[in-house]
């Protein structure tokens, strides 16, 4: 009698599976699916990493003016290895005014390290010689060789095609601005 009922249930509902050729026709339709929808991401991850770097480096300028202001104090923000925005930076009180940290002197924030190539950091600023920026105790950007000489001008992030830029104006104000859609005012 069971074995009556499975025979009636078998043919009732039929027990089916796929065929080899099947699974791999449906992997290969599955995966170029994946292909497709992540490089119709690429774009806006790009465009959030490129975001998150200049909220990150813009907090690190704000610091350093505040706290210039605040302390009555030169203050620095430099890269962590001379020339190279990409290995991080620091907000210093670089007291031998040398663009270095050195043992002692006061570090007050640091940023992180750009793990990937595929970001770029290109500075245009008035000293172009050395790779800082430096703010005075009234808040306004100073180069290295004089505390009457402003240091100002504009550091591109650019990751993929998506870029930020952003403008030290001549007071110590730190603007963000998207170069591709603002255009000159950029």
């Amino acid at each position: 009698m069971s074995r009556n009922r499975f025979q009636h249930f078998c043919r009732r509902y039929p027990i089916g599976g796929f065929t080899l050729l099947e699974l791999i026709i449906t992997s290969c339709v599955a995966g170029a699916l994946v292909i497709g929808t992540l490089s119709a991401f690429t774009p806006m991850i790009n465009r959030m990493r490129v975001i998150s770097l200049v909220a990150d480096f813009h907090a690190a300028l704000s610091r350093a003016r505040n706290e210039a202001v605040r302390r009555g104090h030169r203050v620095d923000v430099l890269p962590r290895v001379a020339g190279d925005w990409r290995s991080g930076w620091s907000v210093v009180l670089d007291a031998n005014n040398n663009q270095r940290i050195d043992a002692g002197e006061m570090v007050l924030q640091q940023g992180m390290a750009i793990p990937t190539a595929d970001v770029e950091i290109s500075a245009r600023m008035t000293d172009s010689k050395r790779t800082y920026l430096a703010f005075d105790p009234s808040g306004r950007p100073r180069t290295i060789a004089s505390a009457s000489v402003p240091h100002y001008g504009s550091l591109t992030f650019r990751v993929g095609q998506q870029k930020r830029k952003l403008v030290i104006g001549f007071l110590g104000r730190v603007r963000v601005c998207d170069p591709d859609r603002d255009g000159a005012a950029c």
